[in-house]
């Protein structure tokens, strides 16, 4: 009995585990160079993104605690103080950016106060209050490149989209990145009353969406893997002549056939459907990647899905040019797809 449920077991584990889809592109590469006794197409490693790390803005104004005390009717004496225990000495980016928000609501319900009169501590807020102002794209930036849920999106990941749906995951992501990349444009605004208009804990919010979720970085992966899958097979494709080396006049077309059932088997029935999912995934998510990365440029022109270097672009140009090689193998063999 416990024989019997132990193959019932493995045989449910593995039919659960379906190939990758690159790994049924590089099933596809191989039958293709099988029927045409050749070696197969050869894939290329994907570079890695150089990682950037932002440094943390750096304030140039100081209270000392004599002044802060006599600031003990505003919120903004507590505000500082956690900020500068053992704790926030080493919160991570979000929580930063967070305090930095806060910090500038608590300065303007001060400064507003009827009860701060000394002038020389009035200008002294003010100024912090700008200097905090220009820093929040900083802080924003810093959190982007730098908080581990948002760094790890641009990282190479050994998991692919696969070809059921992902939508749960991606949806969450897709949330998240609407938020922040919301706020960031906010933030970006000099005149805009910021407190009023955001909020700390979306962050938080967003940021536990993107907590261990690998959607954005296994759809990047994914578009790059397929884009040079396509690249590498259509230039294999291209090293080869139907006419004479396929479908000859006169000749048996037996394995032009055999060709057209692969292509049909492989890409026609699975990888195109893929890639085209793979391509409205970006379409979704490129927005606010464009947004989130706009501070690298080269990097954020891959997701701007109107330049023609996009992943989004090149996932598109890069099928069209392999089904455009199968288009004139149909017309030079006279044969149906």
């Amino acid at each position: 009995m416990r024989l019997f449920c132990l193959i019932i077991s493995l045989v449910t584990f593995i039919a659960g585990c379906s190939p990758a889809p690159s790994d049924t592109y590089i099933e596809y590469q191989q039958r293709l160079a099988n029927v045409m006794e050749k070696r197969a197409a050869t894939s290329t490693a994907l570079t890695p993104f150089n990682a950037k790390h932002i440094a943390r803005p750096s304030s140039k104004i100081t209270l000392s605690m004599l002044e802060l005390a006599s600031l003990d009717h505003c919120t903004l004496m507590n505000t500082i103080a956690s900020n500068n225990n053992q704790l926030g000495k080493v919160r991570v980016p979000s929580e930063q950016l967070k305090y930095a928000l806060r910090f500038i609501k608590h300065v303007e319900i001060c400064l507003n106060n009827s009860a701060t009169k000394d002038a020389e501590i009035k200008n002294k807020l003010t100024t912090a209050l700008n200097e905090k102002k220009r820093q929040l794209p900083s802080y924003f930036e810093q959190m982007v490149y730098n908080e581990r849920e948002l760094a790890k999106m641009s990282l190479l990941t050994s998991q692919e989209i696969d070809f059921e749906d992902h939508k749960v995951p991606l949806s969450k992501a897709l949330e998240a990145l609407s938020t922040l990349s919301k706020l960031q444009q906010l933030i970006s605004q000099p005149n805009l009353n910021y407190w009023q208009h955001t909020d700390p804990n979306l962050i938080t919010d967003a940021l536990a969406k993107l907590n261990n979720n690998h959607a954005i970085s296994r759809l990047i992966t994914s578009a790059r893997t397929q884009i040079m899958l396509n690249r590498v097979t259509t230039e294999w494709l291209n090293t080869i002549n139907p006419s004479e080396q396929i479908c000859q006049s006169n000749k048996n077309k037996q394995k032009a056939q055999i060709l057209s059932n692969v292509f049909n088997r492989f890409y026609l029935s699975q990888l195109q459907g893929y890639q085209s999912k793979l391509t409205n995934m970006l379409q979704n998510a490129s927005p606010a990647l464009v947004i989130l990365w706009q501070s690298d440029d080269a990097f954020s022109k891959l997701f701007d899905i109107e330049h023609s270097g996009s992943y989004y672009q090149q996932l598109k140009i890069s099928a069209v040019e392999h089904v455009t090689w199968w288009q004139k193998f149909y017309k030079a063999c006279k044969i149906q797809p």
